[in-house]
C-alpha cells in the first residue's frame, strides 16, 4: 500500500499533523515496532504505523478523535457497510414520519441539551439527524456502526455549509451563520458514506496481514501502557490556547449520546485548560523562562501558560516511561501567541524533555502552506512581521531516550 492511500483523511480535523512528517520518520523494519502517539488527535500516526506494518498505538480523550481513528485504522468490508447505510437511511426515513418535531431530540435530553440542540439545528434537519443517529445507534455490527457515526459526523463538522445553523465547525470555532441548515441530513447522508468507503485504507481481507491497532481514551498524562515497551513516540502536542477540539466536536457527540455536562468535563479535563490544578515545578518555571516575554502577559495568561506546560511536563514524563531505552520520540510543536506575546512552545518542550532525560538529536523548522495551516497567521499591525513569520512555522524536535 503506498503512503497516498494510506493517508487520505475520512473526516476534518483541526490542525491534522502531516502524514508526510510521520512518514518520514516511521522505520522499515522486517519486525514490526511499536509506534504510540499518546495525542492521537484523528489517527495520523496510527494509520501511518499500520501500513508500514507496525503496530500503532494512539489515545485521546476526545470520542469524536478516538472515532475517527478507529474507522481509519480498521479493516473495512466497504461493501457491507454500503448496503448497511441504505438499510439505515430507509429506516431513518421512515422514523421521521412518525416522530412529532417536539419530541426529535436525544435520549434523557435536559433543558440545557435542548436549547443547545434548538440554538444550533432548525427542525427539520434536528428531525432527520435524530432519525439516523437512533437507526445508526442499532446497527449490531460494531466496525460499520462506526463507520456510519462518522458519515453522520461529516455532515455536520463542515467548514461552510452543513446540517447546522453552523460554519467553521470543522475549526473549532463554530458561529450561528444561517437561519435554516443548507443540507438535508438525509440527503448527503449516502454520498458522506462513500467518500469515507473511498478512503478507507483496510478494505480488503489482506489488509488482516498487518498488525492491529490498538485505539484508546487515556489522557497523556497518565497512559496504560507498559513501562519501556514502546519503540517510537510520533505526536503533535495540542496547540497552547488555540485549539478548544471539543468545541466543534460537541455538535456531533450530543447526538451520539453525550451529554453537554460529560462533554464540559472532557474539555476542562484536558492538557491546556485554563482550569488551576496543583502547583507547579521549577522545571515549569523555567520552561516557562524558554517561552519568551512572557512578563508582558497579565497574571491570568500566565496562568494558562503554567497549566498547559505543566500538561505537557507530565506528559513528557510518561512519554520517558513507556520508550524503550535509546527509543526515538518525535514532536510536531506548532507556537502561539497569546494577546500579541509569542510564546515559543518549542523552546519550553525541548528544555522540558532534556529535563526528562531525552537527547535532542535533530531540530526541524518547517514552513506551513497556508492553505494546510489552522491557525490564520496574524495580519493586525501590532503583531509585526517576524510574529507573522514565526506563526507560519512549526517545529519538528527528535529526541533519543538515553538510560
Amino acid at each position: 500500500m503506498t503512503e497516498k492511500l494510506a493517508t487520505l483523511p475520512i473526516h476534518p480535523f483541526p490542525a491534522r499533523m502531516a502524514s508526510s512528517l510521520v512518514w518520514e520518520y516511521l522505520p522499515d523494519s522486517e519486525q514490526p515496532l511499536k509506534i504510540l502517539d499518546p495525542m492521537m488527535g484523528s489517527g495520523t500516526t496510527i494509520v501511518s504505523a499500520r501500513t508500514k506494518g507496525h503496530i500503532g498505538l494512539g489515545f485521546d480523550i476526545d470520542p469524536l478523535a478516538r472515532l475517527i481513528a478507529e474507522v481509519w485504522c480498521t479493516t473495512v468490508d466497504v461493501e457491507m457497510v454500503r448496503h448497511r447505510a441504505s438499510v439505515v437511511l430507509e429506516r431513518a426515513r421512515k422514523r421521521s414520519e412518525a416522530i412529532h418535531t417536539k419530541n426529535a431530540y436525544p435520549a434523557k435530553t435536559d433543558k440545557q441539551l435542548h436549547d443547545f440542540i434548538d440554538y444550533w439545528f432548525d427542525s427539520a434537519s434536528r428531525v432527520q439527524l435524530w432519525s439516523l443517529a437512533t437507526s445508526i445507534s442499532r446497527v449490531r455490527d460494531v466496525t460499520q456502526r462506526n463507520v456510519l457515526w462518522c458519515a453522520f459526523s461529516r455532515l455536520i463538522v463542515t467548514k461552510k455549509v452543513g446540517a447546522s445553523l453552523a460554519m467553521d465547525v470543522s475549526h473549532s470555532r463554530p458561529h450561528k451563520k444561517y437561519t435554516v441548515s443548507p443540507i438535508k441530513p438525509f440527503d448527503k447522508f449516502l454520498s458522506s458514506v462513500e467518500y469515507i468507503a473511498r478512503r478507507i485504507p483496510f478494505n480488503q481481507e489482506s489488509d488482516l496481514q498487518h498488525p492491529a491497532s490498538i485505539i484508546g481514551d487515556s489522557d497523556a498524562r497518565e497512559l496504560s501502557v507498559r513501562s519501556r515497551s514502546i519503540d517510537l513516540i510520533i505526536t503533535s502536542p495540542p496547540y497552547l490556547n488555540a485549539i478548544d477540539y471539543l468545541r466543534g466536536h460537541k455538535l456531533t457527540l450530543v447526538w451520539m449520546g453525550y451529554s453537554l455536562s460529560q462533554i464540559r468535563n472532557l474539555r476542562s479535563g484536558s492538557i491546556g485548560s485554563e482550569i488551576s490544578r496543583e502547583p507547579f515545578s521549577s522545571d515549569v518555571s523555567n520552561a516557562m523562562k524558554n517561552s519568551g516575554d512572557v512578563k508582558l502577559l497579565s497574571s491570568r495568561h500566565q496562568g494558562i501558560l503554567v497549566n498547559y506546560l505543566n500538561d505537557m511536563r507530565k506528559a513528557i514524563l510518561e512519554m520517558k516511561r513507556v520508550i524503550k531505552p535509546n527509543g526515538r520520540v518525535v514532536l510536531v510543536i506548532g507556537n502561539s501567541s497569546i494577546r500579541n506575546v509569542f510564546i515559543d512552545n518549542s523552546k519550553s518542550l525541548e528544555y522540558l524533555c532534556k529535563k526528562a532525560g531525552f537527547l535532542l538529536v535533530k531540530k526541524q523548522i518547517r514552513n506551513l502552506p497556508e492553505r494546510h495551516r489552522y491557525l490564520p497567521s496574524p495580519s493586525y499591525k501590532t503583531s509585526g512581521t517576524k510574529m507573522q513569520k514565526r506563526m507560519k512555522e512549526e517545529v519538528i524536535l527528535v529526541f533519543k531516550s538515553l538510560r
